[in-house]
């Protein structure tokens, strides 16, 4: 588990730090760009300002400093970005609020995930962060109805997982639909994360929900202990490459000092190594100190090393730039799970699926070859390409 090395932001590209600095609340703007103004390649440092999805807080931590040393071609592109952004976010909370009105006419319960509602809850606005879909979480028994409403609203499906062997369900846990008319995706979550993993059931989430109201229309979030829970988790699950993702637990760690002792929700959902990687990245990142000192374990250590660079080198986590990045992330992805759900993965990954039937289909009376089968069905999608990306594995 030693394969790590310290994270250390002074051996970055300055481009990097300054970055860092200026997404760091207790920081002077107008000094930080004193400090690094004549230092810094703008180009660069707008690549980083664009992946990493943080223009919202540079352009609001720039326009207050007013100062001269900023470029006046930078300014104007943070500012196109950020307008850009508010009225992107202003129709997807529109979409969203057409969804839920049209679900809750058929009585289908519905939670949100991110997206615009998840920056006003945050922030109070809807300029403040980024978002380019919908992510909503429903009950599994309520999904083929929610796909024909969908539709009835103009979407169409996406990526849609093979059905063929039962479990399919519990393998993926969404699926994409797509208004091209309107350049809108909607991710329909039944699940917080894929199989096998350990969360609360859609009536325990629903039960604790929370109401959140942008304009006259009510929609419903998760609770704040088990918001903090899904935000840590889905960061770690996708390599932490982005630092929007940390600015929303820097913001909710603000607000309430009492996420610092690690909620309950992460601990009886076995993430508490999460929380330590997440505690970590933002304390080596200066994004947020805690208020006492925290002993981390080399598990999480190795998990905040790995997921600083994904960060630092941008690396899209589930399209990797290379085999050797692909080999990295893959093995993060086994590291970042609880020991029981190695083991659970392990022996999922020797029983059959609705991948194995896509490639070969059996009789259901004969699904059972599936299993002795599996080396060879492996091998056969390598041969004739059609083996789906990790993540859907």
């Amino acid at each position: 588990m030693k394969r790590y090395r310290e994270i250390k932001i002074d051996n970055c590209p300055i481009e990097f730090q300054f970055l860092l600095n200026l997404l760091n609340e207790q920081k002077n703007a107008t000094k930080l760009i004193e400090e690094y103004a004549l230092k810094v390649n703008w180009g660069e440092f707008m690549n980083l300002v664009t992946f990493h999805k943080v223009y919202p807080a540079i352009y609001i931590k720039i326009a207050e400093s007013n100062s001269q040393l900023i470029p006046s071609m930078i300014r104007e592109q943070l500012q196109i970005l950020y307008m850009k952004n508010t009225i992107d976010m202003l129709n997807l909370t529109k979409e969203l609020e057409q969804i839920n009105e049209m679900l809750q006419k058929e009585h289908i319960r519905m939670l949100t995930l991110k997206g615009p509602i998840l920056s006003y809850y945050l922030f109070e606005n809807l300029s403040s962060r980024t978002s380019k879909d919908l992510d909503i979480l429903i009950s599994f028994n309520d999904l083929e109805k929610t796909i024909m409403i969908l539709q009835l609203l103009g979407y169409e499906k996406g990526y849609e997982p093979p059905k063929k062997i039962k479990n399919w369900k519990k393998r993926v846990h969404h699926i994409e639909m797509i208004n091209k008319d309107r350049n809108c995706k909607v991710e329909i979550h039944w699940a917080l994360h894929p199989g096998p993993s350990k969360e609360p059931s859609f009536e325990e989430l629903w039960e604790k929900r929370k109401a959140i109201s942008v304009t006259d229309k009510t929609v419903y979030i998760l609770d704040e202990g088990m918001l903090f829970y899904y935000l840590i988790t889905h960061g770690a699950r996708h390599g932490w490459f982005r630092i929007r993702w940390l600015l929303d637990i820097t913001r909710m760690l603000n607000a309430n000092v009492n996420l610092e002792n690690c909620p309950i929700e992460i601990k009886e959902n076995k993430s508490s190594h999460l929380f330590g990687q997440t505690m970590l990245l933002l304390g080596k990142l200066g994004l947020f100190v805690p208020n006492k000192k925290i002993g981390y374990t080399e598990k999480e250590k190795y998990l905040a090393f790995h997921a600083f660079q994904f960060m630092k080198e941008r690396i899209h986590f589930y399209s990797p730039p290379n085999k050797e990045w692909e080999k990295i992330a893959k093995t993060y992805l086994y590291q970042i799970k609880p020991t029981l759900q190695k083991w659970r993965y392990v022996a999922w990954k020797f029983n059959r699926n609705s991948f194995d039937a896509e490639v070969l289909p059996l009789p259901r009376a004969l699904h059972f070859l599936y299993i002795p089968l599996r080396p060879f069905l492996w091998g056969w999608r390598a041969v004739i390409k059609r083996k789906v990306t990790f993540r859907r594995l």
